[in-house]
Protein backbone atom coordinates (compact mmCIF):
# COMPACT_ATOMS: atom_id res chain seq x y z
CA UNK A 1 0.00 0.00 0.00
CA UNK A 2 1.45 3.38 -1.00
CA UNK A 3 1.42 6.53 1.09
CA UNK A 4 -1.56 8.07 -0.73
CA UNK A 5 -3.76 5.09 0.15
CA UNK A 6 -2.55 5.23 3.75
CA UNK A 7 -3.43 8.92 3.88
CA UNK A 8 -6.95 8.20 2.53
CA UNK A 9 -7.51 5.47 5.16
CA UNK A 10 -6.40 7.86 7.90
CA UNK A 11 -8.86 10.50 6.66
CA UNK A 12 -11.65 7.89 6.57
CA UNK A 13 -10.96 6.96 10.21
CA UNK A 14 -11.07 10.60 11.23
CA UNK A 15 -14.36 11.08 9.37
CA UNK A 16 -15.88 8.14 11.23
CA UNK A 17 -14.93 9.72 14.55
CA UNK A 18 -16.87 12.92 13.81
CA UNK A 19 -20.43 12.55 15.13
CA UNK A 20 -21.87 15.87 13.98
CA UNK A 21 -23.02 15.49 10.37
CA UNK A 22 -22.46 19.14 9.50
CA UNK A 23 -18.93 19.00 10.88
CA UNK A 24 -18.34 15.71 9.03
CA UNK A 25 -19.45 17.27 5.71
CA UNK A 26 -17.26 20.35 6.28
CA UNK A 27 -14.29 18.14 7.15
CA UNK A 28 -14.76 16.02 4.01
CA UNK A 29 -15.01 19.13 1.85
CA UNK A 30 -11.83 20.52 3.43
CA UNK A 31 -9.94 17.28 2.90
CA UNK A 32 -11.02 16.80 -0.73
CA UNK A 33 -10.76 20.45 -1.75
CA UNK A 34 -7.60 21.55 0.03
CA UNK A 35 -5.65 18.95 1.96
CA UNK A 36 -5.49 16.05 -0.54
CA UNK A 37 -4.60 18.24 -3.57
CA UNK A 38 -1.91 19.95 -1.47
CA UNK A 39 -0.58 16.58 -0.29
CA UNK A 40 -0.52 15.14 -3.81
CA UNK A 41 1.19 18.24 -5.20
CA UNK A 42 3.88 18.11 -2.52
CA UNK A 43 4.35 14.40 -3.10
CA UNK A 44 4.68 14.92 -6.87
CA UNK A 45 7.26 17.67 -6.32
CA UNK A 46 9.20 15.41 -3.95
CA UNK A 47 9.16 12.53 -6.45
CA UNK A 48 10.35 14.85 -9.23
CA UNK A 49 13.17 16.07 -6.99
CA UNK A 50 14.09 12.50 -6.09
CA UNK A 51 14.14 11.47 -9.77
CA UNK A 52 16.31 14.47 -10.62
CA UNK A 53 18.81 13.65 -7.88
CA UNK A 54 18.92 10.00 -8.91
CA UNK A 55 19.41 11.07 -12.53
CA UNK A 56 22.36 13.23 -11.59
CA UNK A 57 23.90 10.61 -9.33
CA UNK A 58 23.52 7.68 -11.71
CA UNK A 59 26.05 7.34 -14.51
CA UNK A 60 26.01 4.78 -17.28
CA UNK A 61 29.74 4.42 -17.91
CA UNK A 62 29.16 2.92 -21.35
CA UNK A 63 27.02 5.88 -22.41
CA UNK A 64 30.24 7.90 -22.61
CA UNK A 65 31.99 5.15 -24.57
CA UNK A 66 34.92 6.46 -26.62
CA UNK A 67 35.82 4.72 -29.88
CA UNK A 68 39.07 5.41 -31.71
CA UNK A 69 40.35 4.31 -35.08
CA UNK A 70 42.66 5.11 -37.94
CA UNK A 71 41.79 5.81 -41.58
CA UNK A 72 43.95 6.59 -44.59
CA UNK A 73 43.44 10.19 -45.66
CA UNK A 74 41.98 9.26 -49.04
CA UNK A 75 39.29 7.12 -47.38
CA UNK A 76 38.02 9.53 -44.72
CA UNK A 77 34.23 9.91 -44.92
CA UNK A 78 33.33 13.33 -43.51
CA UNK A 79 29.63 12.40 -43.64
CA UNK A 80 30.08 9.29 -41.47
CA UNK A 81 27.33 8.91 -38.87
CA UNK A 82 29.68 7.91 -36.08
CA UNK A 83 33.40 8.57 -36.58
CA UNK A 84 35.00 11.94 -37.29
CA UNK A 85 38.65 13.12 -37.55
CA UNK A 86 40.23 14.12 -34.25
CA UNK A 87 41.75 17.14 -35.99
CA UNK A 88 39.94 18.75 -38.92
CA UNK A 89 43.22 20.07 -40.31
CA UNK A 90 44.25 16.48 -41.13
CA UNK A 91 41.95 16.71 -44.15
CA UNK A 92 43.65 19.83 -45.48
CA UNK A 93 46.42 19.61 -48.04
CA UNK A 94 49.80 20.39 -46.54
CA UNK A 95 51.90 22.84 -48.46
CA UNK A 96 55.08 24.74 -47.72
CA UNK A 97 57.69 26.74 -49.59
CA UNK A 98 61.46 26.51 -49.63
CA UNK A 99 61.50 29.88 -47.89
CA UNK A 100 59.42 28.51 -44.99
CA UNK A 101 61.71 25.49 -44.69
CA UNK A 102 64.85 27.62 -44.53
CA UNK A 103 63.35 30.04 -41.99
CA UNK A 104 62.17 27.18 -39.75
CA UNK A 105 65.58 25.52 -39.87
CA UNK A 106 67.30 28.77 -38.96
CA UNK A 107 64.90 29.70 -36.12
CA UNK A 108 63.71 26.37 -34.69
CA UNK A 109 66.15 23.82 -36.03
CA UNK A 110 63.45 21.78 -37.76
CA UNK A 111 60.22 21.73 -39.73
CA UNK A 112 57.43 19.07 -39.65
CA UNK A 113 57.03 17.76 -43.19
CA UNK A 114 54.38 15.11 -42.52
CA UNK A 115 52.91 12.77 -39.92
CA UNK A 116 53.32 9.01 -40.22
CA UNK A 117 52.25 5.89 -38.35
CA UNK A 118 54.87 3.47 -37.00
CA UNK A 119 53.20 0.09 -37.42
CA UNK A 120 55.42 -1.83 -35.05
CA UNK A 121 55.68 -3.01 -31.45
CA UNK A 122 55.91 -0.57 -28.54
CA UNK A 123 59.40 -1.78 -27.55
CA UNK A 124 60.66 -1.24 -31.10
CA UNK A 125 59.39 2.34 -31.03
CA UNK A 126 61.14 2.91 -27.70
CA UNK A 127 64.37 1.69 -29.29
CA UNK A 128 63.85 4.15 -32.16
CA UNK A 129 63.40 7.07 -29.76
CA UNK A 130 66.52 6.09 -27.79
CA UNK A 131 68.72 5.79 -30.92
CA UNK A 132 67.25 8.88 -32.64
CA UNK A 133 68.68 8.07 -36.10
CA UNK A 134 68.88 10.57 -38.93
CA UNK A 135 67.51 9.61 -42.35
CA UNK A 136 68.40 10.85 -45.81
CA UNK A 137 65.96 12.08 -48.43
CA UNK A 138 65.56 14.13 -51.56
CA UNK A 139 63.55 17.21 -52.44
CA UNK A 140 62.56 17.80 -56.03
CA UNK A 141 61.74 21.29 -57.34
CA UNK A 142 60.29 22.46 -60.63
CA UNK A 143 63.78 22.56 -62.13
CA UNK A 144 64.12 19.56 -64.47
CA UNK A 145 66.48 16.78 -63.43
CA UNK A 146 67.42 18.56 -60.21
CA UNK A 147 67.00 17.17 -56.72
CA UNK A 148 68.29 18.44 -53.39
CA UNK A 149 69.46 16.33 -50.47
CA UNK A 150 67.65 16.67 -47.15
CA UNK A 151 68.04 15.15 -43.68
CA UNK A 152 65.11 14.21 -41.40
CA UNK A 153 64.47 12.72 -37.97
CA UNK A 154 61.37 11.14 -36.47
CA UNK A 155 59.81 12.89 -33.49
CA UNK A 156 57.00 11.64 -31.28
CA UNK A 157 53.69 13.31 -32.16
CA UNK A 158 51.66 14.32 -29.07
CA UNK A 159 49.06 16.51 -30.82
CA UNK A 160 46.39 13.84 -30.69
CA UNK A 161 47.20 12.90 -27.10
CA UNK A 162 46.60 16.56 -26.22
CA UNK A 163 43.05 16.15 -27.58
CA UNK A 164 42.50 13.19 -25.22
CA UNK A 165 43.84 15.30 -22.34
CA UNK A 166 41.33 18.06 -23.21
CA UNK A 167 38.56 15.45 -23.20
CA UNK A 168 39.65 14.31 -19.75
CA UNK A 169 39.31 17.86 -18.42
CA UNK A 170 35.83 18.07 -19.96
CA UNK A 171 34.82 14.87 -18.17
CA UNK A 172 35.94 16.40 -14.89
CA UNK A 173 34.12 19.69 -15.57
CA UNK A 174 30.90 17.83 -16.37
CA UNK A 175 31.14 15.58 -13.33
CA UNK A 176 31.49 12.33 -15.30
CA UNK A 177 33.83 9.54 -14.10
CA UNK A 178 36.82 9.17 -16.40
CA UNK A 179 37.60 5.93 -18.20
CA UNK A 180 40.88 5.34 -19.98
CA UNK A 181 40.56 5.92 -23.73
CA UNK A 182 41.69 2.86 -25.68
CA UNK A 183 43.75 4.66 -28.33
CA UNK A 184 46.87 2.60 -29.17
CA UNK A 185 47.42 4.31 -32.52
CA UNK A 186 47.99 7.71 -30.94
CA UNK A 187 51.15 6.41 -29.24
CA UNK A 188 52.56 5.30 -32.60
CA UNK A 189 52.24 8.63 -34.44
CA UNK A 190 55.45 10.39 -35.43
CA UNK A 191 56.30 13.67 -37.15
CA UNK A 192 58.90 13.63 -39.91
CA UNK A 193 61.06 16.63 -39.01
CA UNK A 194 63.30 18.27 -41.57
CA UNK A 195 66.68 18.85 -39.88
CA UNK A 196 68.97 19.60 -42.80
CA UNK A 197 68.73 21.08 -46.30
CA UNK A 198 71.36 21.12 -49.02
CA UNK A 199 72.91 24.52 -49.70
CA UNK A 200 72.13 26.32 -52.94
CA UNK A 201 68.39 26.81 -52.80
CA UNK A 202 67.35 30.44 -53.19
CA UNK A 203 63.99 30.08 -51.49
CA UNK A 204 62.00 30.94 -54.62
CA UNK A 205 61.75 27.35 -55.90
CA UNK A 206 58.49 25.38 -55.71
CA UNK A 207 58.47 21.95 -54.08
CA UNK A 208 57.29 19.18 -56.39
CA UNK A 209 58.04 16.03 -54.41
CA UNK A 210 59.74 14.84 -51.22
CA UNK A 211 61.10 11.31 -50.85
CA UNK A 212 62.72 9.86 -47.73
CA UNK A 213 64.74 6.69 -47.34
CA UNK A 214 63.87 5.23 -43.93
CA UNK A 215 66.15 2.22 -44.37
CA UNK A 216 65.19 -0.70 -42.13
CA UNK A 217 62.20 1.27 -40.84
CA UNK A 218 60.63 1.64 -44.29
CA UNK A 219 58.52 -1.52 -43.84
CA UNK A 220 56.66 -0.08 -40.81
CA UNK A 221 56.12 3.49 -42.02
CA UNK A 222 52.51 4.26 -43.02
CA UNK A 223 51.79 7.55 -44.74
CA UNK A 224 48.73 9.85 -44.43
CA UNK A 225 47.14 8.31 -41.31
CA UNK A 226 44.10 10.18 -39.94
CA UNK A 227 43.07 9.30 -36.34
CA UNK A 228 39.28 9.30 -35.93
CA UNK A 229 36.95 8.99 -32.94
CA UNK A 230 33.27 9.27 -32.08
CA UNK A 231 33.55 12.77 -30.58
CA UNK A 232 32.10 15.67 -32.54
CA UNK A 233 32.37 19.36 -31.71
CA UNK A 234 29.20 21.47 -31.80
CA UNK A 235 28.26 25.09 -31.18
CA UNK A 236 24.70 25.37 -29.80
CA UNK A 237 22.55 28.33 -28.75
CA UNK A 238 20.72 28.58 -25.45
CA UNK A 239 16.92 28.39 -25.52
CA UNK A 240 15.30 31.50 -24.07
CA UNK A 241 16.86 33.40 -21.19
CA UNK A 242 18.97 32.02 -18.33
CA UNK A 243 16.96 31.37 -15.15
CA UNK A 244 18.55 32.57 -11.88
CA UNK A 245 19.22 29.82 -9.35
CA UNK A 246 18.30 29.99 -5.68
CA UNK A 247 21.91 30.60 -4.67
CA UNK A 248 21.69 34.05 -6.39
CA UNK A 249 25.07 33.40 -8.05
CA UNK A 250 24.45 30.91 -10.87
CA UNK A 251 22.04 30.61 -13.77
CA UNK A 252 20.40 27.66 -15.50
CA UNK A 253 20.77 27.52 -19.28
CA UNK A 254 18.83 25.14 -21.52
CA UNK A 255 20.10 23.79 -24.86
CA UNK A 256 18.11 21.73 -27.34
CA UNK A 257 19.76 18.58 -28.75
CA UNK A 258 16.70 17.34 -30.63
CA UNK A 259 18.52 17.71 -33.95
CA UNK A 260 21.47 15.57 -32.89
CA UNK A 261 19.83 12.71 -31.00
CA UNK A 262 19.05 11.96 -27.37
CA UNK A 263 20.97 8.66 -27.55
CA UNK A 264 24.27 10.53 -27.57
CA UNK A 265 26.16 11.92 -24.58
CA UNK A 266 27.01 15.63 -24.39
CA UNK A 267 29.81 17.50 -22.61
CA UNK A 268 29.61 21.26 -22.19
CA UNK A 269 32.70 23.43 -22.41
CA UNK A 270 32.94 26.96 -21.08
CA UNK A 271 35.43 29.41 -19.62
CA UNK A 272 33.15 30.07 -16.63
CA UNK A 273 32.73 27.53 -13.86
CA UNK A 274 30.18 24.80 -14.56
CA UNK A 275 28.17 23.76 -11.52
CA UNK A 276 26.26 20.93 -13.19
CA UNK A 277 25.40 19.60 -16.64
CA UNK A 278 22.39 17.28 -16.92
CA UNK A 279 20.68 15.84 -19.98
CA UNK A 280 16.92 15.43 -19.70
CA UNK A 281 15.31 14.09 -22.83
CA UNK A 282 16.07 16.33 -25.79
CA UNK A 283 17.50 19.15 -23.64
CA UNK A 284 20.70 19.86 -21.75
CA UNK A 285 20.40 21.85 -18.52
CA UNK A 286 23.59 23.74 -17.65
CA UNK A 287 24.02 25.53 -14.33
CA UNK A 288 26.82 28.07 -14.67
CA UNK A 289 27.91 31.49 -13.48
CA UNK A 290 27.34 32.85 -17.02
CA UNK A 291 24.60 35.49 -16.85
CA UNK A 292 23.79 35.98 -20.54
CA UNK A 293 22.37 33.65 -23.18
CA UNK A 294 25.19 32.52 -25.45
CA UNK A 295 26.54 29.94 -27.84
CA UNK A 296 27.85 26.90 -26.00
CA UNK A 297 30.72 24.72 -27.12
CA UNK A 298 29.50 21.16 -26.78
CA UNK A 299 31.32 17.88 -27.40
CA UNK A 300 28.93 15.17 -28.57
CA UNK A 301 29.95 11.55 -27.90
CA UNK A 302 28.13 9.72 -30.66
CA UNK A 303 26.60 6.37 -29.77
CA UNK A 304 25.63 3.85 -32.38
CA UNK A 305 26.89 0.93 -34.44
CA UNK A 306 28.89 0.71 -37.63
CA UNK A 307 26.95 0.35 -40.83
CA UNK A 308 27.39 -2.80 -42.89
CA UNK A 309 29.40 -0.99 -45.56
CA UNK A 310 31.96 0.45 -43.12
CA UNK A 311 35.47 -0.85 -43.71
CA UNK A 312 38.56 0.07 -41.69
CA UNK A 313 42.17 -0.74 -42.58
CA UNK A 314 42.97 -0.94 -38.85
CA UNK A 315 40.70 -2.24 -36.03
CA UNK A 316 38.45 0.24 -34.22
CA UNK A 317 39.16 0.28 -30.47
CA UNK A 318 36.78 1.16 -27.65
CA UNK A 319 36.76 1.27 -23.85
CA UNK A 320 33.42 -0.48 -23.38
CA UNK A 321 33.10 -2.93 -20.52
CA UNK A 322 30.43 -5.59 -20.12
CA UNK A 323 29.24 -5.18 -16.53
CA UNK A 324 27.31 -7.74 -14.51
CA UNK A 325 24.67 -6.79 -11.94
CA UNK A 326 27.08 -7.46 -9.08
CA UNK A 327 29.70 -5.16 -10.64
CA UNK A 328 27.18 -2.34 -11.07
CA UNK A 329 26.08 -2.85 -7.47
CA UNK A 330 29.67 -2.72 -6.23
CA UNK A 331 30.38 0.44 -8.25
CA UNK A 332 27.23 2.11 -6.93
CA UNK A 333 28.31 1.59 -3.33
CA UNK A 334 32.01 2.24 -3.92
CA UNK A 335 33.14 -1.31 -3.16
CA UNK A 336 36.59 -2.13 -4.51
CA UNK A 337 37.76 -5.31 -6.20
CA UNK A 338 39.56 -7.41 -3.61
CA UNK A 339 40.20 -10.87 -5.08
CA UNK A 340 42.17 -12.18 -8.04
CA UNK A 341 39.01 -13.72 -9.48
CA UNK A 342 37.23 -10.34 -9.41
CA UNK A 343 40.27 -8.67 -11.03
CA UNK A 344 40.32 -11.29 -13.78
CA UNK A 345 36.58 -10.74 -14.34
CA UNK A 346 37.11 -6.97 -14.51
CA UNK A 347 39.86 -7.27 -17.13
CA UNK A 348 37.90 -9.90 -19.06
CA UNK A 349 34.96 -7.50 -19.32
CA UNK A 350 36.87 -5.48 -21.96
CA UNK A 351 36.94 -8.52 -24.29
CA UNK A 352 40.53 -7.97 -25.43
CA UNK A 353 41.40 -11.67 -25.53
CA UNK A 354 42.09 -11.63 -29.30
CA UNK A 355 45.04 -9.33 -28.52
CA UNK A 356 46.16 -10.25 -25.00
CA UNK A 357 44.83 -12.73 -22.42
CA UNK A 358 45.19 -11.90 -18.74
CA UNK A 359 46.94 -14.68 -16.80
CA UNK A 360 47.86 -13.58 -13.29
CA UNK A 361 49.21 -10.77 -11.11
CA UNK A 362 51.98 -10.38 -8.54
CA UNK A 363 52.78 -7.79 -5.86
CA UNK A 364 56.49 -6.85 -5.81
CA UNK A 365 58.78 -4.35 -4.12
CA UNK A 366 60.28 -3.39 -7.49
CA UNK A 367 59.63 -4.31 -11.12
CA UNK A 368 62.20 -6.95 -12.17
CA UNK A 369 63.00 -5.26 -15.50
CA UNK A 370 62.04 -2.40 -17.79
CA UNK A 371 58.26 -2.14 -18.02
CA UNK A 372 56.70 -3.42 -21.21
CA UNK A 373 53.66 -1.15 -20.81
CA UNK A 374 53.01 2.55 -20.31
CA UNK A 375 50.30 4.77 -18.84
CA UNK A 376 47.52 5.81 -21.17
CA UNK A 377 46.56 8.50 -18.65
CA UNK A 378 49.78 10.56 -18.51
CA UNK A 379 47.76 13.77 -18.17
CA UNK A 380 46.13 12.69 -14.89
CA UNK A 381 48.08 14.51 -12.21
CA UNK A 382 48.78 12.77 -8.92
CA UNK A 383 50.23 15.19 -6.40
CA UNK A 384 49.55 13.10 -3.29
CA UNK A 385 51.01 9.63 -3.76
CA UNK A 386 54.70 8.90 -3.26
CA UNK A 387 55.32 6.53 -6.17
CA UNK A 388 58.81 5.67 -4.91
CA UNK A 389 57.42 4.08 -1.75
CA UNK A 390 54.63 2.18 -3.51
CA UNK A 391 54.41 -1.55 -3.93
CA UNK A 392 54.36 -2.71 -7.54
CA UNK A 393 51.46 -4.68 -9.05
CA UNK A 394 52.67 -6.61 -12.09
CA UNK A 395 50.04 -8.05 -14.45
CA UNK A 396 50.94 -10.97 -16.71
CA UNK A 397 49.41 -11.36 -20.17
CA UNK A 398 49.63 -14.03 -22.82
CA UNK A 399 49.85 -12.75 -26.43
CA UNK A 400 46.75 -13.34 -28.51
CA UNK A 401 46.48 -14.24 -32.17
CA UNK A 402 45.56 -10.80 -33.53
CA UNK A 403 47.81 -7.84 -34.44
CA UNK A 404 51.04 -8.54 -32.57
CA UNK A 405 52.18 -4.93 -33.13
CA UNK A 406 49.29 -3.67 -30.97
CA UNK A 407 49.46 -6.18 -28.13
CA UNK A 408 51.64 -4.25 -25.69
CA UNK A 409 49.53 -1.16 -26.32
CA UNK A 410 46.33 -3.08 -25.53
CA UNK A 411 48.02 -4.43 -22.40
CA UNK A 412 48.89 -0.82 -21.50
CA UNK A 413 45.22 0.13 -21.79
CA UNK A 414 44.20 -2.71 -19.45
CA UNK A 415 46.97 -1.85 -16.98
CA UNK A 416 45.89 1.81 -17.03
CA UNK A 417 42.34 0.78 -16.12
CA UNK A 418 43.61 -1.45 -13.31
CA UNK A 419 45.72 1.49 -12.09
CA UNK A 420 42.49 3.46 -11.59
CA UNK A 421 41.22 0.65 -9.37
CA UNK A 422 44.38 0.33 -7.30
CA UNK A 423 45.90 3.79 -6.76
CA UNK A 424 47.82 2.37 -3.80
CA UNK A 425 49.99 0.36 -6.22
CA UNK A 426 52.14 1.29 -9.19
CA UNK A 427 50.84 -1.00 -11.92
CA UNK A 428 52.76 -2.50 -14.84
CA UNK A 429 52.32 -5.25 -17.39
CA UNK A 430 54.38 -7.96 -19.01
CA UNK A 431 53.75 -10.24 -22.00
CA UNK A 432 54.80 -13.84 -21.34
Amino acid sequence: MDRTEEMKEMIQREIQNIRNLEERAAFKELMEGVFLPLYETNRKMYEDLEDRIQEELSCDVNRCLIRTGLVEKGYVDVSHHLMTPMLSEDLEERSCSIKELKEALAEKGGFPLMTVLLQCDYLDIQELWSRDPEFQGTLKTEQPDRTWKIRVRLRRNITYLDEVAKLYKLFLKNGIPWQTVNAPYLYKMADVMLTGLEEGLTGLEKIQKIEIQFGTWSSVIRYDPVPVWNVRRLSLNSIGFPVPCEDHRNYEHVISIQEYGVQNAYLAEDDSELVSVVQRGAKIHIVSSAKEAKKWKVHMIQNGTDSRIDCYAWPVMENRRAESFSERYQRKWGQNIRTKAELARFIGGFHMDPYVKYQDCEVLDQFPERSQTYSMNPFVEDEIRDTGAQKKLLLYFEPGAQDAWLQRDIASFLVSEVQRLYPEYECGGKLL
